[in-house]
This record gives C-alpha cells, structure tokens and sequence, in this order.
C-alpha cells in the first residue's frame, strides 16, 4: 500500500512551542509533497489561527487545508476529527497515516481504524513509553525519519 495522505495534528506535531517548525520537518515535509502525499493539520484552535501558524512557521504550502474544532464540531484529537480530515483529502484509512503527539490521539486514530506514528514532543517519558507501545511507528526526531 502506498502512501497517499497525512494528517498532522498542528500543535503537538508539527510547531514548537514559539510557533516555529520543528527541527527536520521540513525536509519530511518536502519528500511528502514530491511523493505526492496530500497533507492536512488538525487543530483545537480556529481553522484560521491554524492556517496563519502554518504561515508564520513557513509550512502553508505543504497543507491542502487545516480543519479544526470550531469547524468539525469534534474534539481536534478524535477519530472523528481524523476521518472528517481524511475524508477532505479524498483517501482512505489504509493509505492514510495520522502524525500525532499525545497518547489519547494515537489510541483514538488506532481505533479509527489508522495507522499511526507518534512524535515524541511534550509527552513525559510516562506517556512517551505508551505512546510507542499504541502507534504503529514512532519518531523521537523528524530528523530519524530521513535515516530510514
């Protein structure tokens, strides 16, 4: 099966803290986009404070769009929330992968019925143990997934 989208839940996997990209994704990013992987960020925030983090941290042109709670009327780390964002990439759940950094979004996705890949950001060690034991892959660093 290849690949044909991804869902990328904006705060906890994409942005530090100051709102700048996270180290390495960009070239992530980049090789999605030349495999033409069709891309969107989920987030709890509005749909237009997500499109303008994705602006000021340089990353807009890799996203098809942003879906967010006040527009899926979920909560933003649902399998619900994931499916409608799937569903706005015209995919399917087995070639759609879910890029997510908190456990309950790894166990919802899994649930949902995708696959999962869980990016250690500001996950405890607690969490961070869990969540590589619920996701089908993990990342600790973007920069490892350009190793593979």
């Amino acid at each position: 099966m290849r690949l044909q989208s991804a869902i990328f839940m904006l705060e906890d996997t994409l942005l530090r803290g100051d709102g700048t990209a996270r180290e390495g994704l960009e070239k992530v990013l980049s090789i999605f986009k030349m495999e033409s992987v069709w891309m969107y960020a989920v987030t709890r925030g509005r749909s237009s404070e997500g499109e303008s983090a994705l602006k000021k941290a340089g990353l807009a042109d890799y996203f098809r769009g942003v879906l967010a709670e006040d527009v899926a009327l979920c909560p933003y780390d649902s399998g619900t929330m994931f499916e409608r964002a799937m569903k706005r990439l015209h995919s399917d759940k087995p070639d759609t992968v879910v890029f997510a950094g908190r456990l309950n979004a790894i166990q919802n996705a899994k649930e949902a019925g995708f696959r999962t890949v869980a990016v250690r950001g500001a996950a405890g060690e607690d969490e961070w143990q869990a969540m590589k034991a619920a996701a089908t892959e993990t990342l600790e660093r973007y920069e490892d997934y350009l190793a593979e």
